[in-house]
């Protein structure tokens, strides 16, 4: 036993590990709040656990956001069934070690927190403005899949063409296994678990967001023609050489001037006006 502990411990301590001490931490939050709910049982005092539930849990009511903020991130780290975290732990660990391949640790956990955001706000969205949800009252969200979901469908975006072995199946592109739920995910939207499964949709539509940004990232660059343009104007200013100031003496600048108040500048032929400049900036 003390060697499965220090194996665990080795692990979490590895660098870029991110999303097994995901897993880690939520199997920990279901152990620890299984035990609090024998303690509660026992002790006759069920509905404490009902009432920590509840904080952990996102809430369709705004009401209860407010009163309880951090549920909109407690709620992907809740389980209350050992299939329910398995089957969620298990896609995290095989889809997040491909993701990982591409995008490093860091996005990977990123795009986990944004999946598990952006399922909440689908589910909230889903249950105040949709008149069918409107109808089915007030419901509670829970569970990592809408972060899984986010996983699930980045790795298939980024490496849709990747093979896993499937037990019974064989081997399978993972473009498919990702299709095939999130079409499930879409036909139980009106089920037992319509919930669930709209934070499963809006989990994998950030998934497949913030990869497809992976492969097109945005650029802020002015348009090619402007930066061409400044290029060539510091080139020039920086790099041509300075023309030697003209000398030009008085009776001529004299003669100049005088041209200009009878008849116009205009009447100036281009050598006087290239004369005139000259004895312009040697002034300055």
């Amino acid at each position: 036993m003390r060697g499965f502990w220090q194996d665990i411990q080795r692990v979490l301590q590895q660098p870029g590990q991110g999303l097994v001490k995901i897993i880690a931490l939520n199997c920990g939050i279901f152990i620890l709040l299984m035990i609090f709910r024998l303690i509660s049982i026992f002790s006759g005092h069920s509905s404490v656990y009902d009432s920590l539930l509840e904080s952990l849990t996102l809430s369709s009511q705004f009401s209860h956001i407010l009163q309880a903020p951090w549920s909109l991130i407690s709620y992907f780290f809740v389980h209350v069934e050992l299939f329910h975290l398995a089957f969620n732990m298990m896609f995290l660990y095989w889809f997040g070690q491909i993701l990982q391949e591409v995008v490093g640790n860091n996005k990977s956990v990123r795009i986990y927190f944004m999946g598990g955001l952006c399922g909440a706000l689908a589910f909230f969205l889903a249950y105040n403005f949709i008149p069918y949800f409107l109808q089915r009252g007030d419901a509670y969200l829970l569970g990592a899949s809408a972060g899984v979901f986010a996983i699930v469908m980045a790795a298939a975006t980024l490496r849709p063409n990747y093979e896993v072995q499937l037990f019974l199946i064989g081997i399978v592109r993972i473009k498919y296994i990702a299709g095939f739920y999130m079409l499930w995910s879409l036909l139980e939207t009106v089920g037992a678990n319509a919930g669930g499964n709209i934070a499963h949709l809006g989990g994998a539509l950030c998934g497949f967001y913030m990869a497809y940004i992976v492969e097109h990232p945005f650029s802020w660059r002015w348009p090619q023609k402007k930066d061409r343009v400044f290029i060539d104007a510091k080139y020039t200013r920086e790099t041509s050489p300075r023309k030697v100031a003209e000398n030009i003496d008085e009776e001529e600048l004299n003669r100049i001037l005088d041209k200009i108040s009878k008849s116009g500048y205009d009447s100036l032929s281009k050598q006087e006006k290239r004369r005139l400049f000259t004895a312009s900036q040697k002034n300055e």
